[in-house]
């Protein structure tokens, strides 16, 4: 489980603070059934320590992202606390996801749990979540 405390690597609001255990509430209920259904176990990312994503020492990365963030765009998801990258180095959860992918762009999974995902072409050994609808609307989003 990601808990808030190792989301939140900096300084961040109350309001970002509830964003955060939305979009973790979501994200947990999603991997149980990933866990469940796969018979997998949650995968530690050696950075981190953690399930989330990124690299020793880095700013935010996969976590919550600060206004000055040198990681990622800067409207990104992550500067919100609405989005999320879980380390998956094999790309199990990935994969799995895309068994409920539908031809219109839409993921059954990801709708049940109101969560977007980048698309895994763009994002090699982590999954990106997030509680932000994308411009396209699509479940599965190309950045």
């Amino acid at each position: 489980m990601i808990t808030v405390f190792q989301y939140f690597a900096k300084p961040h609001t109350e309001a970002q603070k509830d964003s955060a255990i939305d979009l973790l509430s979501r994200v947990e209920a999603l991997r149980q059934e990933f866990y469940k259904d796969t018979e997998r176990g949650p995968e530690i990312d050696p950075d981190t320590r953690t399930e989330i994503s990124g690299t020793r020492g880095g700013d935010g990365d996969g976590g919550f992202r600060t206004p000055r963030s040198t990681t990622g765009a800067p409207n990104s998801s992550h500067r919100q606390a609405a989005g999320v990258d879980c380390y998956d180095p094999e790309d199990h959860f990935d994969s799995w996801l895309d068994r409920f992918e539908r031809d219109d762009g839409g993921n059954t999974m990801l709708q049940k749990h109101g969560l977007y995902r980048e698309h895994p072409s763009a994002t090699s050994s982590w999954v990106h979540l997030t509680t932000r609808p994308p411009g396209s609307g699509k479940r599965t989003f190309n950045p």
